[in-house]
């Protein structure tokens, strides 16, 4: 789930800061070095024909880095429309903000870990059965899938059993939520793992409880097949995993 361009470049760039740094010590091991000699080096450097191998071994891997961070982008934009699409109304309102999704996937990811990986897989793999039928216009086919409500289930069970201690928790997410993002390489649906010290959101008390809301209430009532195959994911009914989520989340809602 990480953009691996830009660490990839990083690398790069070391590599010939390296490079720079060999040519100084083996041309001045004995004299002292001044600015104007590092200069020379450097513009020697630039003219050098002798990392030209090197420059197009690494636009090749370049290329390749980002063809793949663009396949996991996909990949992981079924997963992300799968975890956050209850959201869609207020999204598209503009009642919450929609940077906050990627801020929402590192309280995921500190949950799960890599599992995250695997039901990036299969989600899109479900995506993509979708896809070639024809049939992925508006995704809700794609949500209904029973293959993808195990998976939903499975995070939204989790989410919740970390507020076990509701209060903490609470205020450990809304700073998360609070993060502003836009300094970070981020699409709607993937985060990059860093210290939350940006500008703060828009995201109080009322976008806490539409957030978690609008993803947890409709779990509760969960009826026939459904509330069946939550209870075979998840090993408890509905009621008994959400009920005192949302009696806490009712106590702390703002008034209108």
């Amino acid at each position: 789930m990480f953009q691996r361009g830009p660490e990839y470049m990083r690398k790069t760039a070391n590599m010939v800061l390296d490079a720079l740094l060999q040519a100084v010590r083996e041309g001045y091991a004995d004299k002292p070095l001044h600015p104007e000699d590092l200069s020379r080096i450097v513009e020697a450097t630039k003219a050098s024909t002798d990392l030209d191998h090197f420059y197009r071994a690494s636009f090749d891997e370049l290329q390749r880095v980002a063809e793949d961070d663009n396949h996991r982008n996909t990949r992981i934009n079924a997963f992300g429309r799968l975890v956050v699409h209850p959201l869609s109304d207020h999204l598209e309102a503009g009642r919450l903000d929609r940077r906050v999704i990627g801020n929402f996937f590192f309280f995921i990811r500190s949950l799960f870990g890599d599992q995250i990986e695997q039901m990036a897989d299969d989600a899109n793999a479900v995506a993509e059965e979708y896809r070639a039928q024809g049939e992925l216009e508006n995704w809700d086919a794609f949500y209904a899938d029973p293959r993808m409500k195990r998976i939903y289930y499975k995070v939204m069970s989790r989410v919740v059993r970390a507020f076990k201690i509701f209060e903490t928790r609470r205020d450990w997410v809304m700073k998360v939520m609070q993060h502003d993002p836009t300094n970070t390489s981020l699409s709607s649906t993937v985060y990059v793992e860093r210290n939350f010290d940006g500008e703060a959101m828009p995201f109080g008390p009322r976008e806490f409880f539409l957030f978690f809301d609008s993803l947890i209430r409709p779990l509760r009532d969960l009826q026939g097949d459904d509330k069946a195959l939550f209870v075979e994911v998840v090993g408890e009914e509905p009621a008994a995993v959400f009920g005192d989520f949302l009696t806490e989340l009712t106590r702390v809602k703002p008034a209108d």
